[in-house]
């Protein structure tokens, strides 16, 4: 077998970064070799749990306390990213681009415009990896522009190398994190948004009610929600329109700042 000076190079970068298993530096190596085959322009490490706030691990440089665009992603902004939403589900470990899981309109919501945009730029990738413990290891990568086809399938290529290490680097910090937001005390993920919501609002919001309107947020449309949710186009715009009522707004863009706790802008 006749091997290349780049895939010498990879083999002692991979082995560099094996030798970092139990090190918390292993979060920064495996950035500096992602780094030698996908250009990015920042990065993030988090479990997404079910329940719970998503735990940070490591990323690109330290956030100030007063850093409101964070603050609002953990308290509830979170609920719409599309790559936690996707999370959720039976997932298998791989790379996997925004646009293979964020919504049909997502580019168009407040939450595109006001926190991905600014803070992720215009494009991601992730490193998934569901862990035993129920949530899932992510290594998020932006862009301020697109990925390539060809950046997304080195990606999936060394992917096949590095999710493995990534959960065994995890799994070998576990006792330095903290612990994990249980069920019990992290609540029902919808109840927190229906709370956030009812500031605004005297009236109850059904469950049907609560599932549309964080579907509008993170940017499907009206003929993917029916879809979704098993109803007629017409059923769903039926409850879109008394979630307005209900919240009293008229817009998306007012429905996302009820949920960042502004007021809304004036008309």
């Amino acid at each position: 077998m006749q091997l290349e000076v780049a895939d010498v190079a990879f083999h002692q970068r991979l082995g560099r970064l094996v030798e970092k298993l139990d090190d918390k530096q292993f979060w920064h190596a495996l950035i500096d070799l992602l780094r030698k085959v996908v250009h990015f322009d920042n990065w993030v490490v988090v479990i997404f749990w079910p329940n719970g706030k998503p735990q940070l691990i490591a990323e690109i440089q330290a956030r100030t306390p007063q850093d409101e665009l964070f603050k609002g992603y953990l308290n509830s902004v979170y609920l719409l990213d599309p790559f936690y939403q996707f999370s959720l589900g039976a997932i298998s470990p791989g790379v996997y681009c925004l646009d293979e899981v964020a919504p049909d309109h997502f580019r168009e919501t407040e939450y595109f415009r006001r926190y991905f945009s600014v803070n992720v730029l215009e494009d991601e990738v992730q490193l998934l990896a569901p862990l035993p413990a129920g949530g899932t290891l992510s290594v998020s990568m932006g862009s301020e522009r697109r990925f390539s086809s060809t950046e997304i399938g080195t990606l999936c290529l060394y992917g096949a190398w590095l999710l493995p290490l990534m959960c065994h680097a995890l799994s070998a910090q576990t006792a330095a994190l903290p612990p994990p937001v249980s069920a019990a005390a992290g609540g029902d993920r919808r109840l927190h948004f229906e709370q956030a919501l009812r500031k605004r609002s005297n009236a109850s919001l059904t469950n049907r009610e609560i599932e549309i309107a964080l579907m509008i947020l993170a940017g499907h449309s009206t003929k993917n929600m029916a879809r979704l949710l098993g109803v007629s186009p017409a059923t769903a715009k039926v409850h879109r329109r008394n979630l307005y009522k209900k919240l009293d707004i008229s817009s998306q863009a007012t429905l996302f700042l009820l949920i960042m706790d502004e007021e809304p802008e004036a008309s």
